[in-house]
């Protein structure tokens, strides 16, 4: 790792459930789909073009973003078929601070039965276990009560405003 940058190396975690993966150019339909999702956008800022075309664009510039250290974006994919149910990651990655900023959404179909709980869970037990990293926080919207959920049950706590931190023990 340089000291300037945290690096995240490409994880496939999974639970009994689900799995988090990286991003294949194949599920471009289902970030496209997703960047159309008003539930989506309310929590997010998707693209100007959130096209099949531009989803396909932003996939393969995935692992460019992972070696400069500025993101590390995963599927959530269902354990049985492996389709897409939504993605967990990091946008801003400090090393300074030895901090992740995380972010979620999960598809219409896949809200609440514990999806994204589990992925976020999952994620940052394995940043808090086996990476530089000692803090993961996230920056939920008030008016977004399910990220709040999402967030606690995954044992999340407020830090300040709008923002919930879960740090190494």
């Amino acid at each position: 790792m340089n000291a300037e940058l945290i690096v995240l190396e490409v994880a496939e975690l999974a639970t009994e459930t689900i799995r988090l993966r990286p991003w294949r150019v194949g599920d471009a339909p289902s970030l496209s789909m997703a960047w159309h999702d008003p539930a989506i956008i309310a929590g997010s800022t998707p693209p100007p073009d959130p096209s099949e075309a531009a989803a396909r664009r932003w996939i393969v510039g995935c692992d460019e973003r992972r070696r400069a250290g500025v993101a590390f974006d995963l599927v959530i994919a269902a354990l049985d078929d492996d389709r897409v149910l939504g993605e967990v990651g990091f946008s801003r990655l400090d090393p300074g601070r030895r901090a992740a900023l995380m972010g979620w959404w999960v598809h219409e179909e896949a809200r609440g039965v514990g999806v994204a709980t589990a992925a976020v869970a999952l994620l940052a037990d394995w940043t808090l276990e086996s990476t530089p990293i000692d803090h993961v926080l996230a920056q939920i919207s008030v008016d977004n009560p399910a990220s709040e959920r999402v967030a606690s049950r995954a044992r999340f706590e407020p830090f300040a405003p709008g923002v919930w931190r879960r740090s190494r023990s």
